[in-house]
């Protein structure tokens, strides 16, 4: 995925003063997630409900989660490298026990997360703990 760990990208996202700071951030954020192929992007790896197109792939190895993600727009992309942050290498136990709704309140996102973007929000929460 990337270098950045959670507390990098935490960092980052918190020392924006302005909407516009953090708009720019995001996006280049979005530059660090690696891009998903097109056999990659179905209709079974989609998540529903999301105001982008937005792709979620879960892999489980020896008990941990990893996930790849992708969505056709920059600033989502971004909010996904912070979502992945959270959730790569942890079981599945340790993210159902998670309040991801929580800890993605900690990077300064609110304000890019419109009521129709905090729905798709939450449901690629609610796949990563299916």
């Amino acid at each position: 995925m990337t270098d950045l760990n959670r507390d990098a990208i935490q960092a980052r996202l918190q020392a924006c003063t302005s909407k516009e700071a953090t708009f720019k951030e995001l996006v280049s954020l979005s530059k660090q997630l690696e891009r998903l192929s097109d056999t990659e992007k179905t209709e079974d790896n989609k998540v529903k409900g999301c105001e982008s197109a937005v792709w979620l792939i879960e892999h489980q190895e020896n008990g941990t989660c990893t996930f790849q993600a992708d969505s056709d727009a920059k600033l989502m992309r971004g909010v996904l490298l912070v979502i992945l942050s959270l959730a790569n290498g942890h079981s599945k136990a340790e993210l159902q026990a998670m309040d991801l709704v929580t800890e993605l309140s900690q990077f300064n996102l609110s304000s890019y997360l419109t009521s129709s973007r905090t729905n798709g929000v939450l449901g690629i929460l609610k796949q990563i703990q299916a």
